[in-house]
């Protein structure tokens, strides 16, 4: 089995940097506790380090199936996915729609986990907010999904496109694009394909075949 120290090391860098402001707001709740005599402030303050742990855990949670081996169990299916997908999404500007209501059945390793990763991906290129719209088609192998980004702003570079295409002859690695080259390389090992067409306006469409 071959290793990339570099990609455990951006992975985990990636993770703690996520993980930083939730835990520090629960360790300031905390302290705002302890030297708080005023009720609404103890109240604000026992509200602030609730969230900050439901926010902790929940990013715990998504990185553990999105990057971990969690998400490589047959026990991980769609259901799971978009839950942790939506748990992700939620309280920020962007939103998940066009679930489908009955989850496609008996789907390939890796299918699942690869959703969960779009999602995450996807909704960083809206910095201004806006919707991600889900389209599922097919069942077991024949499974296929889309993403279609909506939005004022979608910043998606180049180097993302060229890396889901599989050019990565010239990439230098970093926590920025991480999570695009584990999408790349989770997609290789599932035998998918990326697609990205954006027009520049105000969409995005990512595609799964």
């Amino acid at each position: 089995m071959k290793i990339d120290l570099a990609v455990l090391e951006l992975t985990c860098s990636r993770l703690c940097h996520d993980l930083i402001s939730p835990i520090g707001a629960v360790n300031n709740g905390l302290e705002l506790l302890e030297e708080e005599q005023d009720s609404e402030l103890v109240a604000e303050a026992r509200a602030l380090a609730a969230r900050s742990a439901r926010r902790a855990s929940v990013l715990l949670q998504t990185y553990r199936c999105a990057v971990g081996n969690a998400g490589n169990q047959a026990s991980f299916g769609f259901g799971e996915a978009i839950k942790l997908a939506r748990d992700y999404l939620e309280g920020g500007r962007v939103t998940l729609s066009g679930v489908p209501a009955v989850s496609p059945a008996d789907l390939p390793g890796g299918w699942s986990k690869l959703l969960l990763i779009a999602v995450i991906l996807l909704s960083e290129s809206l910095p201004r907010g806006g919707n991600l719209v889900l389209s599922v088609t097919g069942d077991g192998e024949t499974a296929r999904f889309a993403i279609t980004v909506e939005g004022a702003q979608i910043v998606f570079t180049d180097d993302f496109k060229e890396m889901l295409a599989g050019d990565l002859d010239a990439v230098v690695l970093d926590a920025r694009n991480i999570l695009v080259y584990l999408a790349r390389q989770l997609a290789v090992r599932s035998k998918l394909k990326i697609e990205v067409v954006h027009d520049g306006v105000g969409r995005l469409d990512f595609r799964i075949y």
